[in-house]
């Protein structure tokens, strides 16, 4: 045990003291080592889970919309057209297909 009297150290410290404070202190350093360990490990297996559902159930866009992956603009002008009619009706709006039309 260390007093402090006046500003100075009075030390009462035996070496059993010293011993047993340093392996209560060495116990709890592995404590949140081992509790770190375990979060990471729970973290990564979580991602790998994460990355066999989205691997499982990868949906595959129908064929009528092939043109979604080809051309942004057409993305764009879909989400667009759908906000506008929701702002003009108030209804919801699914979107089925996008056709390109030739001029």
């Amino acid at each position: 045990m260390i007093l402090i009297q006046d500003g100075n150290y009075l030390e009462n410290l035996s070496r059993d003291k010293i011993i047993e404070v340093l392996l209560i202190s060495l116990i709890c350093i592995l404590i949140v080592f081992l509790i770190l360990t375990l979060i990471i490990g729970v973290c990564s297996l979580s991602t790998k889970g994460v990355e066999v559902v989205n691997a499982k159930t990868h949906i595959n866009p129908k064929e009528e919309n092939k043109i979604l992956e080809e051309d942004e603009d057409a993305v764009v002008a879909s989400l667009v057209a759908t906000i506008e009619f929701n702002k003009e009706t108030g209804k919801n709006a699914r979107l089925k297909s996008i056709k390109r039309i030739d001029d």
